[in-house]
C-alpha cells in the first residue's frame, strides 16, 4: 500500500499503459481519476474495477489539447477530493507516416497531443500541488525520443520535446516539493501500436530480453516514482524497454 491515502490523475487512462497504471495505483491504495476521449465502455469498466478494490474513482472525458476542458478536469478532481498528489501525463497518439505524405495538420496534431497536452496538464497540476505543499508529476516519454524511427518522425520529435520538458519542469518545480520524473517505455504490446505482428516479432527478437514488454512490465516504474521511495528522484527517466537502449 505504498500510495495509501493519495489521489492520482492519469490522462488517457482507460486503455493500454494508462489503464495498467490506474489499476496498479488503486492496488497500492490510491484514489484514481483518469481522463478518456474514446472507448467509453473501457472507461466505465475501469471505473468499476477501481471501485471494486475499495478505492474512489473518477472517469473524466477530456481532450488534453483543449485548455478549457483540462482546467475543468482538474477542477473536478479538486472539488471531489480536495487535493491531487500524482499526475501521470500519459495521453498520446501514434501514427506512422512517411514525412513525404505528412500534412501540416498531421504534424501539428502530434505536437498538440503530446506537448500542448503535457503542458496544460502539468500547469494545472503544478498550481494545485504548489498550493498544497508538494506532489508528483510523471510524464510518459518513449525510447523513440532518444533514437527515432523511420515513419515516426513526428512522434519521435514530440517525445524528444517531452524529454526536455520533463527535465526543465523538474528544475522549476523542485523548490516547491513537486518532483517531476518520467518513464520511457519500449515497444509495449497493448494493441495500441499499429505495427504488424511480423514487425513486432522481429523487434522482440532484436531485444536482449527477447520479448516485447507487457503493460504489467511498465507499472512498477510508475508506482515507484509516485511513492516515497522516489523522494530523491528529480528530472530522471526510467527505461523499461527490454534493453533496446541503455542510456
Amino acid at each position: 500500500m505504498r500510495l495509501q491515502g493519495r489521489t492520482a490523475l492519469i490522462t488517457g487512462g482507460n486503455t493500454g499503459i494508462g489503464r495498467g497504471v490506474a489499476l496498479a495505483f488503486a492496488r497500492e491504495g490510491a484514489d484514481v481519476a483518469f481522463t478518456w476521449l474514446k472507448q467509453p465502455e473501457a472507461a466505465h469498466s475501469l471505473q468499476r474495477e477501481i471501485e471494486a478494490q475499495g478505492r474512489r474513482a473518477l472517469a473524466l472525458p477530456c481532450d488534453v489539447t483543449d485548455e478549457a476542458r483540462v482546467t475543468a478536469t482538474f477542477g473536478a478532481v479538486q472539488r471531489a477530493w480536495g487535493r491531487l498528489d500524482v499526475l501521470v501525463a500519459n495521453a498520446g497518439i501514434q501514427r506512422p507516416q512517411p514525412i513525404t505524405e505528412m500534412s501540416v495538420a498531421d504534424w501539428d496534431t502530434m505536437m498538440q497531443v503530446h506537448l500542448r497536452g503535457a503542458f496544460l496538464c502539468a500547469r494545472e497540476a503544478a498550481r494545485l500541488m504548489m498550493a498544497q505543499g508538494g506532489g508528483r508529476i510523471i510524464t510518459v516519454c518513449s525510447q523513440l525520443g532518444y533514437i527515432g524511427r523511420g515513419n515516426y518522425t513526428a512522434y519521435s520529435t514530440a517525445k524528444g520535446g517531452l524529454l526536455a520538458f520533463t527535465r526543465a519542469l523538474a528544475k522549476e518545480l523542485a523548490p516547491h516539493n513537486v518532483l517531476v520524473n518520467g518513464v520511457s517505455p519500449g515497444l509495449v504490446d497493448t494493441g495500441f501500436d499499429p505495427l504488424s505482428e511480423e514487425v513486432k516479432a522481429a523487434h522482440a527478437a532484436s531485444l536482449p530480453l527477447g520479448r516485447l514488454g507487457a503493460v504489467d512490465d511498465m507499472t512498477s516504474a510508475f508506482v515507484f516514482l509516485a511513492s516515497d521511495e522516489a523522494r530523491y528522484y528529480c528530472g530522471q527517466m526510467l527505461h523499461p524497454n527490454g534493453g533496446e537502449i541503455m542510456p
